[in-house]
């Protein structure tokens, strides 16, 4: 059974969904607002910091791309740049 947990990081909060996987003997992780994280853990404790890690990652990298990235409560992280535009009123 899937279980949902928070993943506090200094990016922000992340919701992780993570079950036991009996074949394998190991604890899957899905991020769930960020779908391309994934990992695992052969304990729930090291799952937990494998998601912690790969969150971390994601974020840095995507940071360092010059894109920016919310967590589950909305909060931004990154550099966003407004350009000012000039306009002229012709009458």
């Amino acid at each position: 059974m899937k279980k949902i947990y928070v993943i506090k990081t200094k990016y922000g909060t992340f919701k992780v969904a993570i079950w036991l996987d009996p074949e394998d003997r190991a604890y899957l992780v899905q991020c769930i607002n960020l779908p391309s994280i994934a990992t695992f853990g052969k304990t729930l404790l090291e799952a937990k910091k494998m998601a912690k890690d790969a969150i971390k990652l994601f974020c840095e990298c995507a940071i360092h791309d010059g894109k920016v990235v919310a967590d589950d409560n909305g909060m931004i992280k990154g550099k966003i740049v407004r350009s000012a535009r000039i306009l002229t009123l012709v009458s």
